[in-house]
């Protein structure tokens, strides 16, 4: 859809002997752009417009269809058990436990031996 603030800023750069050869053009663009909104509800339509004041369509791209909203291979359709305050973070203190037993902090090679680990305020 052709804005009006568009057609208007075109209208200032065209010369004025061209501007029935434009209207023309925009009347017929719009009749292509609800032809192809109906076929394509989703996609990229962009346009350009010559000295002579043609519209010429430069980007054509057609969306994907939407997916259907299945979410059931993704999560189980079981409701969820409240849990107690505590015990959410009691079960993951061994997970995280398992992801960082391997990890060990060394210095930066590039850091001098003398550099202190922590900037105190003062």
């Amino acid at each position: 859809m052709l804005t009006r603030a568009w057609i208007l800023d075109i209208l200032t750069r065209l010369p004025l002997w061209y501007w029935p050869i434009f209207f023309w053009e925009v009347a017929a663009f719009e009749r292509y752009y609800r032809a192809y909104r109906a076929a394509n509800p989703v996609g990229v339509l962009g346009v350009g417009v010559t000295p002579q004041g043609r519209i010429v369509i430069r980007l054509q791209e057609a969306g994907d269809a939407p997916a259907p909203a299945d979410w059931t291979d993704l999560a189980p359709r079981a409701p969820w058990t409240r849990l107690a305050p505590d015990e959410g973070m009691a079960g993951l203190a061994p997970v995280c436990a398992d992801l960082f037993a391997g990890l060990t902090l060394t210095p930066r090679p590039e850091a001098p031996a003398s550099a202190p680990a922590l900037l105190e305020p003062g």
